[in-house]
């Protein structure tokens, strides 16, 4: 979704960048020892042994592997649920109108690339946002207040490639 309003005028261009959506440590369900873990349907839980990954988790009962006082394996979550933040972007129209383009980003894991977003992404919510505002501020700035209206379509479509 794609929305343009004009800021109040005592307000600065500022991004508002949300909380981020990060990986969890989880536990096994046994007192001193991981195990055996339930994974919850909605999550993917990564098997850690001595801090090194070993494997992915399906839903359900899981035996981890044989473990010493819960130091020995450890897990890791991150959601399979779709995540949605909001990204406000400060930006100039050709006609000299300052307007605030709201963008609503709706994110998930896919299946086949949850170990590159436990290990490889710090702060994904950050890197949306300024993947988003580039996009905005380089297409917003070349069109008048009523053309950012009217195609706030293709500014929506150049953000979802550049995603």
């Amino acid at each position: 979704a794609f929305l343009v309003s004009a800021p109040p005028r005592n307000q600065s261009p500022i991004f508002s960048l949300p909380s981020s959506m990060s990986q969890q440590q989880e536990s096994g369900f046994l007192p001193c020892t991981n195990c055996c873990v339930t994974v919850p349907q909605d999550k993917y839980y990564a098997v850690e042994s001595f801090g090194k990954f070993d494997r992915m988790l399906k839903p359900g009962l899981a035996f981890a592997g044989f473990d010493c006082c819960g130091i020995c394996i450890s897990f890791r979550s991150v959601t399979s649920r779709v995540d949605q933040i909001v990204v406000s972007v400060h930006t100039k129209t050709k006609d000299n109108v300052f307007v605030v383009a709201s963008v609503a980003v709706q994110q998930s894991v896919l299946p086949e690339k949850v170990v590159d977003a436990m290990y490889k992404l710090t702060d994904v919510h950050a890197q949306i946002d300024s993947y988003v505002a580039d996009v905005v501020r380089s297409c917003v700035p070349h069109m008048t207040l009523d053309e950012a209206f009217e195609k706030k379509d293709d500014v929506s479509s150049a953000v979802q490639q550049k995603l």
